[in-house]
């Protein structure tokens, strides 16, 4: 994949950050049972007449091919239904997780942030089993961690959640023990003196990931091209505080293929993100996709740019056409779908055009786009790899609907039309 290069280093602060948000409860007041909301069959206006990749079967893997590659590269589009959405009510459908119970998979539920300071958590069925406020919060980006350590005997899987209305990161805790006995599945544990994340700005989105060295976040400035690096620790009382390492700005002028100089055309700010310990993503609007150390050290590098990379700006505001990928109108959120290693994919949101970008991961290659029906590919996006209860036993993609919602789709039913890899084990 051609690499484009960049005008300027990018620019490394360490946030020193000392003010300090008013602690927000999101447990204190709502804890809302709420079965009655049923799955909602997402509508399929616009079935696609078949193409050779959508209908074609995925070549029998040889004893030669590594487990953990793709069977093949899927050219065109595949075109996949949900088997249900998550509703959101009483707020505008932001970010979403996905979280495997430990000892029963069918428990396993989807986490959706509601920008009206609202975080559900949602069954299989797409049923909300409860929601979670709190006053002056906006909850706009969530991503799923396992084991956090508290102390020596104590783990807890989180939910870390970015509050656009405080500036904080909240952590909550799956308890699916207590569950059993009837109290709360999910436990906020932020402890109270937790800093604002940017000075002066909001927190967008997070994308969550751990190493021998500790517990991470990466965060994304709401309306910026900023990142900070977070390090999530244990406080007193089983409870999580975080502390800012440093933060970044990534480019907003370029170098075009035929070396003239370039600014996006309108704003540029971080959109997506996606991290493990390997790697981290970032999507920019109007640019493209990045990779980064997880820890924002080293210079990023560009592995995919939209469409209009490199396009003139006329004097009405427009853009003409650029030199960049037609595989990307635009891009939006992220996701990684893990495999042993740092293999697996990369997915991507591409908005304007409806479809996901599917990317290989060593190195990052295209392979191939996908649509979901009533999804427009501009909003959130989640994918898990993990066998959940059925019908999700081979993993499971979340993303935002068109409505108001996340529609839920079976990883294997995607994955057989790409000719993807569908492995559970990690």
């Amino acid at each position: 994949m051609r690499r484009l290069p960049i005008a300027g280093a990018v620019v490394a602060a360490v946030a020193l950050v000392t003010a300090v948000s008013a602690g927000v409860d999101l447990t204190g007041t709502a804890l809302l049972a709420d079965p009655e909301v049923d799955i909602v069959v997402a509508p399929t206006p616009e079935q696609p007449a078949p193409t050779p990749a959508a209908t074609a079967q995925p070549k029998p893997r040889t004893e030669a091919e590594p487990r953990n590659q793709p069977r093949n590269q899927a050219q065109g589009q595949v075109y996949v239904r949900p088997r249900g959405v998550a509703q959101v009510s009483g707020g505008v459908a932001a970010g979403v997780g996905i979280w495997r119970h430990p000892t029963d998979r069918r428990k396993s539920v989807v986490v959706g942030a509601a920008e009206d300071g609202g975080i559900a958590a949602y069954d299989l069925a797409g049923r909300r089993l409860l929601r979670l406020h709190g006053p002056g919060v906006r909850l706009t980006g969530v991503d799923v961690l396992y084991r956090f350590r508290f102390d020596p005997g104590w783990t807890n899987d989180l939910a870390v959640v970015a509050d656009g209305g405080t500036g904080r990161l909240h952590a909550l805790a799956f308890r699916p023990v207590a569950a059993r006995f009837g109290n709360p599945l999910v436990e906020e544990v932020t402890a109270p003196e937790a800093p604002v994340v940017f000075p002066d700005g909001s927190p967008r989105d997070v994308a969550v990931w751990q190493d021998g060295s500790g517990v991470y976040a990466v965060v994304a400035q709401d309306g910026a091209a900023r990142l900070a690096l977070v390090r999530l620790v244990p406080a007193t009382g089983r409870k999580v505080v975080y502390e800012v390492v440093r933060t970044i700005d990534l480019p907003t002028a370029f170098v075009t293929h035929d070396m003239n100089p370039w600014t996006p055309c309108g704003p540029a700010p971080v959109v997506g993100l996606a991290a493990d310990a390997s790697a981290l993503y970032v999507a920019q609007r109007g640019v493209g996709i990045w990779q980064l150390a997880p820890d924002l050290a080293g210079e990023p590098e560009l592995v995919d740019v939209v469409s209009r990379f490199g396009a003139p700006q006329a004097a009405d505001g427009t853009c003409g056409v650029g030199e960049g990928s037609d595989r990307l109108d635009d891009v939006g959120a992220l996701a990684l779908y893990r495999a042993p290693g740092d293999t697996g994919y990369l997915i991507a949101a591409t908005p304007g055009n409806g479809r996901f970008a599917v990317y290989g991961r060593r190195p990052v290659r295209y392979l191939g786009k996908f649509r979901v029906g009533s999804v427009p590919a501009n909003g959130s996006l989640a994918v898990s790899n993990l066998a959940l209860g059925a019908p999700y036993g081979k993993g499971m993609l979340a993303a935002r609907t068109g409505g108001n919602g996340f529609a839920l789709v079976r990883w294997d039913e995607l994955a057989r039309g790409m000719g993807l890899i569908v492995d559970t084990r990690s």
